[in-house]
């Protein structure tokens, strides 16, 4: 069975020396940067038959405008180069200089028309401000007349939350606490519901998110959230869930539990879920053999695998 990831990551020196990655295990650093021979071993190794690249940017406050657009073009040359060598196992997510709308939205409509990109990754809140923020209507309006999904992925906080609510321990613990452990999860979590109660799927009906980390909490809190944000308060044409069961599709990256999949599965539906491993913060034989694991019958499996990404990204 063709097995296609997601959410799998890369990184070029001028991002990553922009980052303190010095708290993450040395075998995850060494992972960012592997050479592509070694990236596909891995993959075999695993039964993971393409992966769909992004580069690891820095949170986008840390990019300048007048350094964001080269640095994404540089990075967008690097993922094609990738592609291009290797077609039938990689494709890419575009880098885009979210700090200058209508650069980024240029850039995306130069990836995807003319090197084949399947949609774009965007890191976190920037300079303060979520996509709800009309500033970045040219970026999610480009993406929603190209028919390719936005993926929002977790970023560090803004230095003022991360004080507050991620301080006062030993810094490993301060990072993950920020991070993976914890808060990235909800601050998207957060990103998506504003997106929706902010409108911007009613302004663009055809824009598609997607989200990882199996929903980011949303599965877990949807009833509360729409019991809690009715029509009546928000003002919206449909629940909250409406827009969620709509417009976002969920990955498997970095969370390899049965009962959150369960619960994944149960609120979006099998049509949403697409497998995905987080590379290299998670491994990708573990993340393989969890979902070899799960009991589901061969048409969802089919899904999970390839069948939800190829169709969303247009991988075939």
């Amino acid at each position: 069975m063709r097995v296609v990831a997601i959410e799998e990551h890369h990184t070029i020196p001028e991002m990553s020396s922009s980052m303190d990655l010095s708290w993450l295990p040395s075998e995850v650093q060494g992972r960012l940067r592997v050479p592509v021979a070694e990236r596909l071993a891995d993959m075999d190794a695993a039964g993971i038959d393409m992966q769909v690249l992004s580069v690891v940017a820095p949170t986008p406050r840390m990019l300048p405008a007048e350094t964001a657009v080269p640095l994404a073009v540089k990075a967008n040359k690097e993922l094609q180069d990738m592609v291009t060598a290797h077609p039938d196992r990689f494709a890419a997510f575009a880098t885009l200089p979210v700090t200058v709308p209508d650069a980024a939205a240029a850039e995306l409509e130069r990836t995807v028309g003319e090197l084949g990109f399947v949609g774009a990754m965007i890191h976190g809140t920037i300079a303060g401000r979520f996509l709800d923020d009309p500033f970045f209507h040219p970026i999610l309006e480009t993406a929603a007349r190209l028919n390719v999904p936005i993926y929002l992925h977790p970023a560090p906080p803004p230095k003022a939350v991360a004080d507050v609510y991620y301080n006062g321990f030993k810094d490993p613990v301060n990072q993950l606490l920020a991070t993976g452990a914890y808060g990235w999860h909800y601050e998207t979590s957060l990103h998506a519901v504003r997106m929706i109660v902010g409108g911007v799927f009613d302004r663009l009906p055809g824009l598609r998110v997607i989200l990882g980390h199996l929903g980011e909490g949303i599965p877990f809190h949807l009833p509360r959230i729409d019991d809690k944000l009715p029509q009546s308060a928000t003002g919206l044409p449909k629940p909250v869930s409406g827009y969620f069961r709509e417009h976002f599709w969920i990955t498997t990256a970095g969370y390899f539990y049965d009962g959150p999949f369960r619960l994944s599965l149960e609120t979006f539906g099998d049509d949403r879920l697409i497998f995905s491993v987080d590379y290299p913060y998670a491994d990708n034989r573990r993340a393989a053999d969890w979902f070899d694991r799960l009991t589901l019958t061969p048409e969802v499996r089919e899904k999970i695998a390839h069948g939800t990404a190829d169709k969303l990204l247009r991988l075939r």
